[in-house]
């Protein structure tokens, strides 16, 4: 109820003014629990990139982004959320993930790195934990209805997004993990 009270306000003041002036409500959304959770969710990758460096297993997994994508699809249903943001969502999620890994694997390709030990094991320690995200991300993604943001507004995702994810992965990265929410909008 507060939240419409201080649009219509936002609205009756700006009306003399530039759309601009309308536009910065839709700035002040509530992304950085979503941006964490990115961020958390990223933070698993250099554990699956260890685990498929010592098994040699390929860092594309077709098919089990297949399972997950149907799953979030169904949940995403269930919970009344925007299904083909969830979809494009996680698909920039796993991407961005595999931007990770690669660059791993190609660094310890050039520095002859021997397995790890121990390494973590993916289905049994891994898996799990990105699978306790997943229910959290959607949950973050259908708070709120969602509208393609404005060039102001994803340059303010943007810095956002740099401040609250770890340094450690690149902007590529960060990038490609928030671009859906530059397509369809963020959390109000």
């Amino acid at each position: 109820m507060m939240k419409k009270l201080l649009k219509f306000l936002l609205l009756i003041l700006c009306l003399g003014g530039t759309a601009s002036c309308i536009s910065h409500y839709d700035e002040k959304n509530n992304t950085e629990p979503l941006l964490k959770l990115i961020d958390t969710r990223l933070k698993v990758a250099p554990l699956v990139a260890k685990s498929k460096w010592n098994t040699k297993a390929p860092i594309d997994d077709p098919v089990r982004e297949k399972v997950i994508l149907d799953s979030v699809k169904s949940k995403a249903q269930k919970m009344g959320a925007d299904e083909n943001l969830a979809i494009h969502f996680f698909q920039a999620q796993f991407e961005a993930g595999k931007m990770v890994q690669r660059q791993l694997h190609s660094q310890w390709k050039a520095q002859n790195q021997v397995p790890f030990n121990p390494a973590p094991n993916l289905a049994t320690e891994v898996r799990p934990v990105l699978d306790s995200l997943t229910p959290l991300l959607l949950l973050e993604l259908k708070k709120n209805k969602h509208n393609p943001l404005h060039a102001h507004s994803i340059l303010r995702l943007r810095r956002e997004a740099r401040r609250i994810i770890s340094t450690e992965f690149t902007n590529d990265v960060v990038e490609t993990a928030i671009q859906p929410l530059e397509v369809y909008g963020t959390p109000k």
